[in-house]
């Protein structure tokens, strides 16, 4: 269980990653910026297991959902939309990839690849070096369901449990990849029992509850750093929108069930019931502000020099 003081914490994250995501939408909506990834209906998977590292130790290979995740680990607002508007100034990929793309040194969190999933192999890579520097360090790497049913995805999980690797394995299982409904990707109601073929434990968690979600990761987690291996969190989520902006989820998904599911299964509105009414009132208010404040200031700042188009993409 989240103390008081972390419970609190999981929903200032929850909370802002909500307003940053509504206002990004928005923004991409009105041709200000040109690609938007929502999280809503994702942010308590990330915020969970984010709470259960350590950070600054622990290093993460996030899914693009996972911006509830970055806020916990210490990305600010501005960074945020900093990488969305694609500036030079983006800590994230200086500008040069989407948004979603994440990356950053300080924060251990690895850079995010357009081909999914390849980043897995580079979060058990991680955790390889982990272990042959004996660090301490656990490396969490984070996909969806769509990514889960690809070689990539199989490999890493094979090596990291042939060499009991310091990892964690989170996949965010919402039902869907893009337009690909669940009965279209895999024939089992979940992905949990697929960690029995590779020798590692499996848990299944409601992804929409951030107090399960913090304890199937904080169990992992402390498996992988006591030397027992890796572990794989089958998360079940929702994603409350469209796949990106650049998708039409109307031509799909069936209006009256996802509105069902929102009143449901909304990880804010379950994380606001564990914390103080008058609290998380100021609370979102607070991140409804730094959301504003964040893209104004973000989309104010100096557009890319194309001369300098070639800078960290060659030697």
């Amino acid at each position: 269980m989240l103390s008081p003081r972390r419970r609190e914490e999981a929903y200032r994250a929850l909370s802002l990653a909500r307003a940053l995501d509504e206002r990004m939408w928005r923004l991409a909506r009105a041709g200000r910026a040109h690609f938007a990834v929502p999280c809503s209906g994702h942010e308590a998977v990330g915020a969970g297991y984010a709470l259960a590292m350590q950070a600054g130790v622990d290093w993460l290979s996030p899914h693009y959902r996972d911006l509830a995740a970055l806020l916990v680990l210490g990305m600010a607002p501005r960074d945020v939309m900093l990488c969305f508007f694609s500036r030079p100034a983006d800590p994230n990929a200086r500008g040069r990839q989407p948004y979603a793309h994440f990356g950053s040194r300080k924060l251990h969190i690895l850079s995010q690849q357009g081909p999914q999933p390849n980043h897995c192999s580079h979060g058990v890579g991680c955790a390889w070096g982990s272990k042959l520097l004996r660090d301490g360090s656990v490396s969490v790497i984070a996909f969806g369901d769509g990514g889960a049913q690809k070689g990539e995805v199989h490999e890493s999980m094979n090596v990291a449990a042939i060499h009991r690797l310091p990892c964690v394995f989170v996949v965010h299982r919402n039902g869907w990849t893009q337009s690909v409904k669940r009965e279209d990707q895999y024939a089992t109601e979940t992905l949990v029992a697929r960690a029995a073929g590779y020798g590692m434990p499996g848990i299944s968690v409601d992804g929409t509850d951030v107090e399960a979600m913090y304890a199937a990761a904080d169990e992992a987690i402390g498996r992988a750093r006591n030397g027992d291996g890796p572990s794989l969190i089958d998360a079940r989520c929702v994603r409350f929108m469209p796949n990106t902006s650049n998708d039409d989820d109307t031509r799909y998904r069936d209006r009256t069930e996802l509105d069902a599911l929102r009143a449901s299964a909304d990880p804010l509105a379950r994380a606001r019931a564990l914390v103080d009414a008058d609290f998380a009132a100021r609370v979102d208010a607070e991140n409804e502000a730094a959301a504003a404040d964040a893209a104004e200031w973000a989309e104010a700042q100096p557009l890319g020099d194309p001369a300098t188009v070639l800078d960290h993409a060659y030697a």
